[in-house]
């Protein structure tokens, strides 16, 4: 608890010690003794949103102040003890070893060198991330080039793209830049190609992640009623299989161009998708650091939305099981 050590509880009015049993408020960070915590709740709760606790006599310049909340850290303190951010280095603490950062966008690396000149080359020695695309130039030929937060595309700032993007931005900003230059909507996306809907859902693309699991259901229809007949489920006795073999390759020829198709077009997809939400923010958000939040929560990508479609479709075994699925019949079919 070193980083309360001397500080005093603001109910007891003790001076915090290192055995001291802590608990804190989590809005504000105000420590208290874990059985003074009940009697009254955090004291500073009429001024949440505005206030932060920081420790008793602590100077003005106290090093190291949090890069991420401002707060005042004791001397020696590797995280900051308001929000958690790891802090700078400084005297005290200069042998550690470097700590992550978090998550910022490209552009917003102070790594980056935005008078850096156009590369034409590979940029050896150049400290930072940087974006390099082609563009078509007057004469039809094409020329290598860096994109700087102010360059445009589609008349939106490649920073405001860069924030709102996320993971592997820089990968989409070269693919969305060679889409204006060039005007060809084609661009090839691995993990649409191999991951479908899922890959859809975590991009946040709800409508077309939508279409795509209706359309991969449809392509399964065949193969689930096959697995059902296999297994002498109740509900096919009646039902007439002399289609079945047709409608399984039909089925598979569908399931390939739905796929090659979402490969090529999902970048492109994604491009208008993220225009849309993009030139929506920006028309109700001024530029500065409000616009950069809303772009920064809207984009970006979304786990939960691909457990959940890993959850539906999964379940689909579920029914099938209930239906009369056999899956001893059905694997020893794959086994022959």
């Amino acid at each position: 608890m070193s980083n309360y050590t001397g500080s005093t509880c603001p109910v007891c009015h003790k001076k915090f010690t290192d055995q001291d049993d802590i608990v804190v408020c989590p809005d504000c960070g105000t420590p208290y003794h874990r059985a003074c915590w009940p009697k009254a709740g955090c004291v500073n709760a009429d001024k949440h949103g505005a206030y932060e606790w920081q420790p008793d006599n602590v100077p003005a310049d106290a090093d190291p102040a949090c890069p991420n909340c401002g707060a005042h850290n004791p001397p020696g303190a590797h995280f900051c003890n308001h929000c958690g951010v790891p802090l700078p280095d400084h005297p005290e603490n200069a042998d550690r070893p470097p700590q992550p950062e978090p998550h910022r966008p490209v552009y917003d690396d102070p790594a980056y060198d935005p008078s850096a000149a156009r590369r034409t080359g590979p940029a050896a020695g150049q400290a930072g991330p940087h974006i390099e695309s082609y563009a078509a130039g007057p004469d039809g030929s094409v020329y290598r080039r860096e994109l700087g937060p102010d360059d445009t595309i589609e008349g939106v700032k490649t920073r405001d793209w860069a924030t709102f993007l996320g993971p592997a931005g820089m990968f989409y900003l070269m693919q969305f830049f060679r889409m204006e230059q060039t005007k060809h909507k084609i661009g090839f996306s691995l993990s649409a190609f191999v991951f479908g809907p899922a890959y859809l859902f975590y991009r946040k693309m709800w409508k077309e992640g939508a279409i795509f699991a209706a359309l991969d259901l449809l392509c399964s229809l065949p193969t689930c009623l096959a697995m059902l007949v296999i297994s002498d489920a109740p509900i096919t006795a009646a039902m007439p299989t002399a289609w079945l073999e047709i409608g399984l390759n039909v089925a598979a020829v569908l399931n390939w161009g739905v796929m090659i198709a979402r490969g090529f077009l999902a970048v492109y997809w994604y491009r208008n998708t993220c225009l849309r939400r993009i030139r929506a923010i920006c028309a109700a958000q001024p530029e500065g650091q409000a616009r950069q939040d809303q772009l920064a929560l809207r984009g970006g990508t979304s786990v939960p939305a691909v457990l959940g479609y890993l959850v539906a479709y999964f379940s689909l075994s579920g029914v099938l099981l209930l239906l009369g699925l056999d899956p001893v019949a059905v694997s020893s079919l794959f086994m022959m």
